[in-house]
This record gives structure tokens, C-alpha cells and sequence, in this order.
């Protein structure tokens, strides 16, 4: 790439920042195509779905990704796209088309979404019936087209296609008995939930297909009521006064199954990752059950307006003056009856360890699209100035308050909860603000004390300390749980963030790690476990919470690298020894980011809170061995310049050592360290969770490890636990 540019103009200086634009995307893509999984294809890809489905295919490794689209007019905002994406017009109708598009990009991950017209654009279809059948045929006739490519090139690939439920099929199914519990009335064109039926029909026939093609597989995703529904026909309407809201459907007290578009970026890279388990399989998602009253307080709880539900009759509803009313009565029935359940259970695996969106959480999220405005459901979403950090004088709560403190875009001020409020600890967090700084005593044993710290609050932060409860799981989780209470029995505060961690006794029994039992209650990491168990709890409950799970602390290399006397047995000197555990243990790369990072984040996340309601983010700048870390820490604390830029490096000896001999040599931190680092060599599921793109897109200044030693250098209390002065 150029050099900066010089001081001639400002021209030059664009041309300059052009150019290492354009060279910075390139050594990205360099570096994705050298790691990457495969080419991907997406059809639809102007859809939700389909741009949902494309940032998760990039996010997972794969590469190059290619958009399909009948038309590059319809993908409007390509800024809604990563910048990666490959865009190409293919005509689903064109089997040419088709063949030409999987043989050009020899994809082997494919992603399929389809729309019916309902009521059918194109003045050749006359009824619902024959939008059905067009549908049918197009999607019978990409899937033909996929075969009849195969036995040109022989290329595995696995294609997961988004459908819906065969109601037609069910219906047809059901024994003498059971048939008036689903007595649905065909269209006088005799159709039956045609925007249905037409794409259960088409998943039915591509497994049939491919079960002749043995390199090829298909999994059907069976998408059930999508969150985005109302932000379009499921949309509370106002009266003519906008005093009332309804959301009018002839569901009845049915709790239905929901989900949201955006987890597809999770399950579809999951199930691509797991092809042979998922192979002919049809994936019923769901993400919750939830009936339209709950919907509608959930409207009225975030907007602070009247909405309510409308139960109607079927024959009501299908006379509304709506496009496709019929057909949408039609989909209540079915939708609030027994035979259209989905399974959260089996959404929940596909997606572990991540969990899916729930409605009041995707409802928040999306409070400023413009389609709520339009209606009279404008959200003017309150700053959040005022925020008690439990646990401020420990080395998160301390960083989020300097976090705080430190936002010039609004004077936060900080309750800092503490036990003691006379301790030095709690002194000095006072003393960095004393103005905007509260010192609030709080216990977590004591639930009314939580209640005082954050009534009138606007936000809160929260991490638990598995030591200070006396290292009892249980105890740390009721401590959780009681902040959790607290917050949402406030009825002030509008968002928490949690700082939890993943629960490894879940990963090690759904994923078969065969971890150690070490705790004293026989869990592999009960720190970890108690701390997801409160995040499970604090998502039952009626308050917004983004969730953000820390890595190993940049600092704690310090500690668990510090150099040893020893007695070298040849020559009887004593000298410096960093001891770092060998094998496997040693080469398994630690994911890890500098506390003092956390604040900025989460006052980015208090800024935006709406943005990330519901949302777990996994913190980290860097993944290193602690070989690695070692030869930093030696490069950057060990090596001194003198006045003339002479080079001296202190003696300090690298000892590779065993696993367990370097944990006998620390304290319980290196023996939890130890059984994580089983925990990490055993699954890459933790660093999915956890992506330096998205940290860095959340603080763009958190810096790697190297940048951050270097940045610390001369750090007075870093330098003496390294036995320098």
C-alpha cells in the first residue's frame, strides 16, 4: 500500500485514503480466502432472510458468498450487506439460469428463500391456487436444476431450504377424530393456506430428489410466525383518534409459535457445520410460544400506549380489506391449532449455545423502524443517565464506572454499589468523580438493599464475584437473581447489562467434552455455571438486558507469567525463570482482552441500549498461546534502550513445564485456568461466541495484546508483579 500522504493538498490525502481503503479490503479478502470454509450462495438475498442468512455465512468463514437476485434493483441498500458479497442476477424461473450460477461459483453451502405472491402480482395468475403452483414449480425446478448440475460436475454441496409447514398435507393426514380440531374451509379457488402449502409441497419433493444424489443433502428450515410479521400485516392499527391500538387476528387465546429472521445467521452456519447430523432433516423452529395478549402488553409496556388484542371469527377476519385476508384466515387457523407446533427445543439445540431472540426482546430492537412511526407508534427512547454498577470496586465494576465517566456524549451519573463504603476501594471510586459519583451500600444477600440501590435508576451493571460468595455457586446465582429482581421490580430502570459467562456444564454435557469434575459441587467451572444459570433467569424476566461475557483478563498474564528465582543445578546461579505449560495445554490459544476495555464498551451498549436488548456479545481483542503471551511479555518488559538506542534484554529464561506442575506453582485462578484450557482444546464453541470484528466494531480503540503491552510498558504495578522496577 502508499505511504501517508504529504502535506500538498487535500486531494492527494483522499487519493491516499482510497488507496489504503481499497488495500485494506483486499488483504482481507486474502486473508478470508485463506481460511475460508467454501464458497456460499444465498437466492434472495434482497430479502430478510436471505441478508440475515448472508452475514452469518460471512461471519462463520465462508467465502467467497455470493447474493442471488432476480434483479440487482431489488437489493436497494447494499450497505445492508458485508461488504464481501458477491451480488449476481439469477431467474429461479430458468433452469439455464440456475445451472449457470451453482457452476460459475462451485458452491457447496446454498441457502434457498422463496416468496409467494399473496395476491399474485403477475395479472397471468388469477387466484391463490395458481400462486401456489407457480411457487411449487420454482422451487421444484431449482432443485432439479441442482441434480441435473451434480451429475455435470459431481461438486458436494448441502442446500438448507427455508419453507413452511404442508397444511394441505396435515390435513390430509389427520385420523376421522381429529379432523374437526382443523377444519379449515379450502378457497373457492380450493386452495388451502396457499403460501404454505406451496412451499411444504416443494420441501417434501427435494427430499424425495436428493435422496438419489448422494453427495448432495438438503435440510428444511420450517419457519413458523416471524417477529417481523408486525412490522407489516400483524401491525397494531390505530382508531381514528390514535388512542387505542389493535392488533386483530382469529387466533383465539392461542399461544403460537414465533421466531425472529436474525437467528437464521446463527442456525444456518450451524447446521452447514453439522451437514451429516441435519441431512434430510426438517428443522421446525421456534424461539418461543406466545399468545396475542402477551403481544399486545409487550407493544403496550414499550410504547406506553393502549394496545390490545381483537380476537376475531375466521369469517371476520377473512373478510377484512386486506390483500389475501382469506388466506391469512386461513394461516390463523392452522396456526392456532395443534398440529402447527414447532419445537423449541430442537431450535434451541441447533442454535446452543447461543439462545434464540424472544418477541420483547425483537420488539425493541426494532422499536425505530419506520413502519411503527407510521402507525402512531413512535418510541422516543429515553437516554439512560443515571446507573448503578454493582460490584464497582472490583476490576469490571471499576472499569465500566472509569467507562462512564469517561463518555463525553452525556455526564452519567454513577451509584456505585458497594458492602463498604468507608473501604479504600470504594474511596477511591468516589474519588475519581466525587460529584457525579454516588457511594450506595448495597448488599447481594440483602435483596430491599438492591431494591434502594436502583430505584429512580436508568440502567444498571452487573457482575456477581464467585469468590466473595464463598465460592458457592448457588450463593453467586441468588446474588444475580436478586439484582435481576430488583431491576425489574424498579420499574425505573430500562436496561441492565449482565456480565455472565457461558455455562460449561451445559457444553460439557450437550457436547460430550468429557470435562474433569473439580468443583466442590462436581461441575467442571461452577464460576462459569452460576453466572449462566442468573443469565437463563434474567431472560424469564420483563426487563430489556444485554449480556456480554468477558474473556481472561490481559492483566492476568502478568500474574500467571511472572518470573521465578531458581537454583540452576550446573552452576548454582540463581535465575529468572517464566514458567509456561507445554503441549497441547500450552499451544490451546487463550482468548483474552484488557478489563479497562469493558467500560467504553458498555457505555457504547447504554448509549444504544435498544440496539442490543436481548443480545449476547462475547468480548475478546486477541487469541494467544501462552507460549505467545511469554515471548510478548519478554519482548516488551524485558527489553530496555538505553540514551544512545543501545539494546539490553534482562535475563529472563522461557522453562517450558507441565500443565500440572505450572498449576501447582499458582493459585486457584491457574487451576481454573487450567481446566479451561481442557475446555477450550476440547471445543471451538467458545471462541464462536466471541468475535474481535464485533468487539472492535462495539470499542473500534480496544487494542491486541502486543498493542496493549506496549501501551503498558511502564505500568509501575504491572512491572513489579514481573519483579522489575
Amino acid at each position: 500500500a502508499p505511504g501517508p500522504p504529504s502535506a500538498s493538498g487535500i486531494l492527494a490525502a483522499d487519493h491516499w485514503r482510497i488507496l489504503r481503503r481499497h488495500s485494506q479490503a483486499n488483504e482481507q479478502k486474502d486473508q478470508m480466502a485463506d481460511t475460508a470454509l467454501g464458497p456460499a450462495l444465498v437466492f434472495g438475498v434482497s430479502g430478510d432472510q436471505g441478508r440475515e442468512v448472508t452475514h452469518g455465512l460471512v461471519s462463520a468463514g465462508y467465502y467467497p458468498v455470493h447474493g442471488a437476485t432476480s434483479s440487482l434493483d431489488h437489493v436497494e441498500d447494499t450497505s445492508s450487506l458485508p461488504d464481501s458479497v458477491q451480488l449476481l442476477e439469477v431467474d429461479l424461473g430458468s433452469r439455464s439460469s440456475i445451472a449457470k450460477a451453482l457452476t460459475d461459483t462451485k458452491a457447496v453451502a446454498i441457502f434457498l428463500v422463496t416468496t409467494t405472491d399473496l395476491p399474485p402480482e403477475d395479472s397471468a395468475m388469477c387466484s391463490l391456487k395458481e400462486a401456489e403452483e407457480f411457487e411449487y414449480d420454482t422451487i421444484k425446478n431449482f432443485f432439479d436444476a441442482v441434480v441435473e448440475v451434480y451429475k455435470s460436475d459431481g461438486l458436494t454441496r448441502h442446500i438448507i431450504f427455508s419453507t413452511l409447514d404442508d397444511v394441505e398435507r396435515i390435513m390430509s393426514e389427520l385420523d376421522p377424530d381429529q379432523a374437526d380440531s382443523l377444519d379449515i374451509e379450502p378457497l373457492d379457488d380450493g386452495s388451502i393456506v396457499p403460501h404454505y402449502s406451496g412451499k411444504g409441497r416443494a420441501g417434501t419433493y427435494a427430499l424425495q430428489l436428493l435422496e438419489s444424489a448422494p453427495e448432495l443433502s438438503v435440510t428444511l428450515l420450517t419457519l413458523p410466525f416471524l417477529h417481523s410479521n408486525f412490522l407489516a400485516s400483524a401491525i397494531p392499527l390505530p382508531n381514528e383518534g390514535q388512542t387505542q391500538w389493535t392488533i386483530s387476528a382469529c387466533l383465539g387465546d392461542a399461544a403460537i409459535d414465533m421466531f425472529s429472521v436474525s437467528d437464521l445467521a446463527h442456525i444456518v452456519p450451524k447446521i452447514l457445520e453439522n451437514r451429516e447430523l441435519y441431512d434430510g432433516y426438517n428443522v421446525k423452529l421456534s424461539a418461543e410460544k406466545i399468545g396475542m395478549d402477551e403481544v399486545a402488553e409487550c407493544f403496550a409496556d414499550l410504547f406506553g400506549k393502549d394496545v390490545i388484542y381483537n380476537p376475531l371469527t375466521v369469517e371476520e377476519m377473512a373478510a377484512m380489506p386486506v390483500p389475501g385476508a382469506n388466506a391469512w384466515a386461513q394461516m390463523c387457523q392452522f396456526l392456532a391449532s395443534p398440529y402447527s407446533s414447532h419445537d423449541i427445543g430442537v431450535t434451541t439445540t441447533v442454535m446452543f449455545p447461543r439462545k434464540p431472540q424472544l418477541f420483547r426482546d425483537w420488539l425493541l430492537t426494532h422499536s425505530d423502524q419506520p413502519a411503527f412511526e407510521e402507525v402512531g407508534l413512535a418510541l422516543d427512547v429515553p437516554d439512560i443517565i443515571e446507573v448503578a454498577v454493582f460490584g464497582a470496586t472490583g476490576m469490571q465494576g471499576t472499569s465500566v464506572v472509569k467507562g462512564l465517566l469517561a463518555d463525553n456524549r452525556k455526564q452519567y451519573k454513577i451509584r456505585a454499589t458497594t458492602r463498604n463504603v468507608d473501604s479504600e476501594k470504594a474511596k477511591a471510586i468516589k474519588a475519581l468523580d466525587p460529584e457525579r459519583v454516588t457511594l450506595v451500600k448495597a448488599d447481594f444477600d440483602d435483596i430491599k438493599s438492591c431494591e434502594a440501590a436502583v430505584d429512580g435508576a436508568d440502567g444498571a451493571f452487573l457482575v456477581t464475584d464467585f469468590y466473595s460468595a464463598g465460592m458457592d455457586p448457588k450463593v453467586e446465582e441468588q446474588h444475580a437473581r436478586n439484582v435481576i429482581d430488583a431491576c425489574e421490580a424498579s420499574h425505573s430502570v430500562r436496561h441492565l447489562v449482565f456480565s455472565t459467562l457461558e455455562s460449561v456444564e451445559e457444553m460439557d454435557r450437550e457436547l460430550k467434552l468429557g470435562l474433569e469434575e473439580v468443583g466442590d459441587d462436581g461441575h467442571p467451572l461452577s464460576q462459569f455455571d452460576a453466572k449462566a444459570r442468573a443469565a437463563v433467569y434474567a431472560r424469564t424476566k420483563k426487563i430489556s438486558v444485554t449480556y456480554v461475557l468477558m474473556p481472561v483478563y490481559s492483566e492476568n498474564f502478568f500474574k500467571l507469567l511472572a518470573p521465578e528465582e531458581e537454583v540452576d543445578d550446573a552452576t548454582g546461579e540463581t535465575k529468572r525463570v517464566m514458567n509456561v505449560p507445554e503441549g497441547k495445554d500450552g499451544e490451546v490459544p487463550v482468548m483474552c482482552m484488557s478489563v479497562e476495555e469493558l467500560g467504553p464498551a458498555v457505555a457504547n451498549i447504554f448509549d444504544s441500549y435498544q440496539c442490543y436488548a436481548g443480545h449476547e456479545i462475547g468480548l475478546v481483542t486477541d487469541f494467544v498461546t501462552m507460549s505467545e503471551a511469554a515471548e510478548m511479555i519478554k519482548d516488551v518488559f524485558f527489553t530496555e534502550e538505553d540514551a544512545q538506542h543501545n539494546v539490553k534484554q534482562t535475563k529472563v529464561e522461557k522453562k517450558d513445564v507441565t500443565k500440572d506442575a505450572w498449576v501447582e506453582k499458582k493459585d486457584t485462578f491457574a487451576k481454573d485456568l487450567g481446566q479451561m484450557f481442557r475446555y477450550y482444546s476440547k471445543t471451538d464453541a467458545v471462541k464462536k461466541r466471541r468475535s474481535v470484528a464485533k468487539t472492535m466494531d462495539l470499542v473500534p480503540d480496544a487494542k491486541p495484546l502486543r498493542k496493549w503491552l506496549e501501551d503498558n510498558r511502564d505500568n509501575v504495578e504491572f512491572r513489579q508483579m514481573l519483579g522489575l522496577r
